[in-house]
């Protein structure tokens, strides 16, 4: 039997795991095997393209997906033999037993399976994921690495003084992060190198700055297994599209950072209902709390949260209080979508929704509510009502 020599991450890099689903669907529908050839890659592009085109059209994505070529068909096809998915036989990519089996749970719309089994596949098959797991709990028991988003403002005020900016944001990891000792001196010598001052725009002074800084401090955290953001982005958005992970943009004291936290862990030390996974390492704990479990608990925090950070006009963006609210559960995006409309069934004097406008960036990080009936609706905004 042919043994695979577990690699670090998948050649290719390619963040959604949806594009390896729609790869499966995609021979499944001619049957189950397909000609390996030009003709064959150029109609799974066409396939991913309609996907990211019709997840655009669905959210009001703000931004179109960049269209995928060639070179990322032949990845995807690569980190599915690599996984054994697919084999290619006399010319044919065919779909294996396992891989006929995900082909059946994608037509079936199982997502909770599809997930699981993914996870077991990335856990067993590359290293970089469990270690990113494991090296988050390790220097921040799990409530992640600052990474530093760089802003004008932020710029501004350290007088666009690359050492301060540096300075703030170590200051902070090392706040946050009690397991690990982040060095300025060190990150003093790369920005020195990188010669900011000479650079006469302030946009991209402040672009060079934020590559300099938040290579240094993946390289510092996630080192040696991950050394650069590229790596650290698909890492992320996998773990968090498995819901190993959560992430999202917090304001540290006027300095923003991303942070990617664990909605998981190797320890079953979680006290609501959970998912469980095994895999030949061992064993990892989603947390999965049942809307009955925290019905109350998600209210009150949904409130805090609301009353914390409401405008004016007495709204808060969805957006902002899905990452606020899933960093204090730890829980992820989905589930927090889900019950917050479990909420508005049970209670629908007690939550408002309404759209924003086109000046609410949607990102696939940040969606908008939706409900499909009676007709599709999609929220960007949302009040509590107080009760009369």
């Amino acid at each position: 039997m042919e043994i695979n020599k577990k690699l670090n991450t998948p050649s290719g890099n390619v963040s959604d795991i949806k594009y390896l689903y729609n790869v499966i669907a995609g021979i499944k529908r001619k049957g189950g095997r397909v000609e390996s050839n030009i003709k064959t890659i150029e109609y799974f592009k066409k396939m991913i393209n309609d996907y990211n085109n019709a997840k655009a059209a669905k959210y009001g994505l703000s931004f179109k997906p960049r269209e995928v070529n060639i070179k990322v068909i032949k990845h995807i096809i690569a980190e599915l033999k690599y996984l054994k998915l697919i084999c290619e036989e006399n010319g044919y990519l065919i779909l294996t037993n396992e891989g006929e089996n995900i082909a059946v749970l994608i037509e079936k719309k199982e997502s909770a399976e599809l997930k699981k089994i993914f996870s077991k596949l990335m856990l067993e098959n590359f290293n970089v994921f469990e270690y990113f797991l494991k090296r988050i709990n390790e220097v921040s028991n799990g409530n992640g690495v600052p990474i530093p988003f760089i802003t004008s403002n932020v710029f501004d005020k350290c007088e666009g003084d690359p050492k301060k900016v540096g300075e703030n944001y170590i200051n902070i990891i090392n706040k946050n992060c009690l397991n690990i000792s982040v060095k300025p001196e060190k990150l003093y010598i790369f920005l020195e190198e990188a010669n900011i001052d000479s650079i006469e725009k302030k946009t991209a002074k402040i672009n060079k700055l934020q590559s300099v800084i938040e290579k240094f401090v993946v390289s510092e955290a996630f080192g040696p297994n991950i050394q650069s953001r590229r790596v650290y982005d698909f890492v992320r958005s996998r773990t968090t599209f498995l819901e190993l992970t959560n992430y999202a943009t917090f304001d540290f004291e006027g300095f923003p950072a991303e942070v990617t936290y664990l909605i998981s862990d190797f320890k079953d030390t979680f006290s609501h209902t959970k998912k469980t996974i095994n895999y030949s390492g061992g064993s990892i704990f989603i947390n999965y709390p049942a809307f009955e479990e925290m019905r109350e608990l998600f209210k009150e925090t949904i409130a805090k949260v609301y009353n914390t950070y409401k405008d004016d006009f007495g709204y808060m963006k969805i957006a902002d209080a899905r990452d606020k609210v899933c960093k204090e559960l730890k829980i992820s995006d989905n589930l927090f979508d889900e019950y917050i409309k479990k909420l508005y069934k049970e209670e629908p004097h007690w939550l408002s929704f309404t759209y924003g406008g086109a000046e609410d960036k949607i990102t696939e990080k940040r969606l908008p509510i939706i409900f499909e009936t009676p007709i599709r609706e999609l929220f960007t905004l949302f009040k509590i009502n107080l009760r009369r």
